[in-house]
């Protein structure tokens, strides 16, 4: 009976042994918790239906409309997607629509100030009666440009022109083609 208390003894002193190294050899290193359950290609948030203004001293200047926005701000370079797309509406002083943008696809960089454009892209300036069309564009907030280097077509009231890259200014009352591709025609006078 003895010898029966004293393997009891010495079973429960073994487990309690096993029982307390395993408690006491764990520890939660945050850093290590951090790697696990943070991730850096997680989007912080996300916008469904976003609609928003951008103004200058209380005049509003650009208005975007978006289905859908998702912001990564836990990366190197932070930025706003938006995947399904989005349009952008530019106002003069009187809030008249001066130009539209339109695109399948967008992309905000945060910190530059400069929106990348792509799939079926479009800008109209509603005075001239003028349309681009490209597959990429980007938008410069900073400077009040836009601006490719791909191929591009611009309707305009008398023709249609082709080229590759283009500049203007954001609300698309001046352009030009960097290399103008085509025919094109010349009234004289």
């Amino acid at each position: 009976m003895l010898q029966k208390i004293n393997i009891q003894c010495m079973m429960n002193v073994v487990l309690v042994f096993i029982i307390g190294t395993t408690f006491f050899s764990c520890k939660n290193d945050i850093e290590q918790v951090n790697k696990l359950t943070v991730s850096n290609d997680r989007p912080s948030f996300q916008v469904i239906d976003l609609e928003t203004s951008v103004s200058d001293s209380g005049q509003i200047k650009v208005k975007i409309f978006a289905p859908e926005l998702i912001r990564y701000e836990r990366v190197e370079v932070q930025y706003d997607e938006y995947p399904k797309g989005l349009n952008v509406e530019f106002y003069n002083s009187l809030m008249d629509i001066t130009g539209t943008l339109r695109c399948n696809y967008a992309r905000y960089l945060i910190k530059d100030e400069i929106w990348e454009a792509k799939s079926d892209v479009e800008v109209n300036n509603n005075a001239e009666e003028e349309r681009i069309n490209t597959e990429l564009l980007y938008w410069d907030m900073k400077k009040e440009i836009i601006y490719s280097d791909k191929f591009v077509r611009i309707t305009t009231a008398e023709e249609i022109l082709f080229g590759e890259g283009f500049e203007s200014n954001q609300d698309f009352s001046k352009w030009k083609i960097l290399k103008p591709t085509g025919t094109i025609n010349v009234n004289e006078k």
